[in-house]
């Protein structure tokens, strides 16, 4: 029996469907083709987030000493920040970074506000605020981010044997060292950093050093935490050993 004129019909439309799929698999098949390998290869996967990247496997397991060579030359900040808690009194102060040490003085400047701001840290006992200017003049207190052997010379009489920090009169030096690399007692990079300013700008203020009062307890911020936690949690925040 000749096929009728229904299924003549939907033959010729099945015939132009596979006619159209194949002009399409054609064009997709030319298309690839002038595309690069990486155009269309699965890309890389995502990095896991680390908040300290930088820092080098020996300076998590000691406390690590780089090469930074000393110059005497420092890059003052070039901004200015008004404190963001109110207080009575407002110490003006400025940052001076050793060019040799690859950081920027604003930036080291807006974080060492930003630690000043912080209503756990010395603000927050509403006596004082911290106010960031340029001029040396005005300045009653100068954050000094120096390589290992200028923290040395600024430090003297005082013995900071290329790793550690302190203060003298009215200046704090940090270590370039303790600020990029911090030590293994610490995890987190911008944590340790504000514990660096807390403890220094606390002998500023006119505080001693003091021990772990308990097993597990929040650190002071003025005990020597960069060297030994001796039992308690490591602890950036003036306010939050109360």
């Amino acid at each position: 029996m000749p096929p009728s004129a229904t299924t003549r019909q939907s033959n010729r439309v099945w015939w132009l469907a596979f006619v159209v799929i194949l002009a399409v698999l054609a064009m997709l098949w030319g298309w690839m083709g002038q595309r690069s390998p990486e155009a269309y290869a699965p890309g890389p996967a995502s990095p896991t987030p680390s908040p300290t990247p930088e820092i080098p496997e020996i300076a998590r397991q000691e406390v690590w000493r780089s090469d930074t060579q000393a110059s005497g030359q420092y890059l003052t900040n070039t901004i200015t920040l008004e404190p963001a808690v109110e207080a009575p009194q407002v110490v003006p102060y400025r940052v001076q970074v050793e060019d040799t040490t690859e950081l920027d003085a604003d930036e080291v400047a807006r974080e060492v506000q930003a630690t000043f701001d912080d209503e756990r840290g010395w603000a927050g006992y509403g006596k004082r605020s911290f106010r960031l200017v340029t001029d040396a003049e005005a300045a009653e207190l100068t954050v000094y981010v120096a390589s290992p052997d200028t923290t040395d010379q600024l430090c003297e009489p005082l013995d900071t044997g290329g790793l550690w920090n302190c203060r003298v009169g009215a200046y704090v030096a940090l270590n370039s060292d303790r600020w990029k690399y911090m030590t293994p007692t610490y995890d987190d990079l911008g944590t340790y950093r504000s514990y660096l300013v807390n403890h220094e700008v606390g002998h500023f203020l006119g505080l001693g050093h003091v021990g772990c009062p308990a097993e597990g307890a929040p650190a002071p911020v003025m005990m020597q935490q960069s060297i030994d936690l001796a039992g308690c949690e490591p602890n950036a925040w003036p306010r939050e050993a109360d």
